[in-house]
């Protein structure tokens, strides 16, 4: 079983990336970035969203095919580099709002607000103690009946990584989730797994 990472990537390595290149990772311009991203939009649930939670927005690429499926969008990045391309590349946007935030220590244990939290690419930065406190915080922040949404590249056998199926089995073992879609699929040899879930009505 591969090691996980024993503390989480900086939020320097993160402003180091996006300062020194426009869009590091290839998000808006990358075929199998602009695919993989509207496959993962197309599983959110049909209906609007009322107030809704992007975590790691990176430029925006995502942040675009959320919000004409939300009232209020809060797309967050724990770069204030990456929040600065985002901010620009969706200035178009109506009821969409940046901010940097970095999970878990920047994720307030408030009441439950969020109909949708997106997080996206993600949770492998994490360590492994983060993560499982990340699912549980996020999972204290939607409502009842609210949806997650999940995406991650599936990579095994990274020392010191959190592998992209071991994300999401941390956030489908908090008590009172639900699975309600999931699928891996694969883009230009790449694979990715994708799940939504849906924390219970009481």
């Amino acid at each position: 079983m591969p090691a996980t990472r024993r503390a989480s990537v900086s939020t320097a390595h993160f402003d180091k990336a996006y300062r020194a290149r426009t869009d590091p990772w290839g998000t808006l311009h990358k075929a199998y970035e602009r695919e993989k991203f509207a496959d993962t939009a197309s599983l959110l649930p049909a209906g609007r969203f009322g107030s809704a939670l992007e975590i790691g927005c990176g430029v925006g690429a995502l942040t675009r095919l959320l919000a004409p499926h939300c009232d209020a969008l809060l797309a967050t990045d724990c770069s204030a580099a990456a929040i600065e391309q985002a901010r620009g590349n969706c200035a178009d946007l109506d009821g969409v709002s940046f901010a940097t935030l970095r999970v878990p220590e920047d994720l307030a244990e408030g009441e439950a607000d969020l109909d949708l939290v997106v997080m996206s690419e993600v949770g492998y930065y994490l360590s492994d103690a983060d993560l499982h406190l990340a699912a549980r915080r996020i999972h204290a922040r939607l409502r009842p009946g609210g949806h997650l949404l999940l995406a991650h590249w599936v990579h095994e056998g990274s020392e010191g990584v959190v592998t992209g199926r071991g994300v999401h089995e941390a956030f489908r073992a908090v008590p009172g989730t639900v699975r309600v879609a999931g699928r891996d699929a694969s883009r230009y040899g790449e694979t990715y797994r994708l799940d939504l879930l849906r924390r219970d009505t009481p």
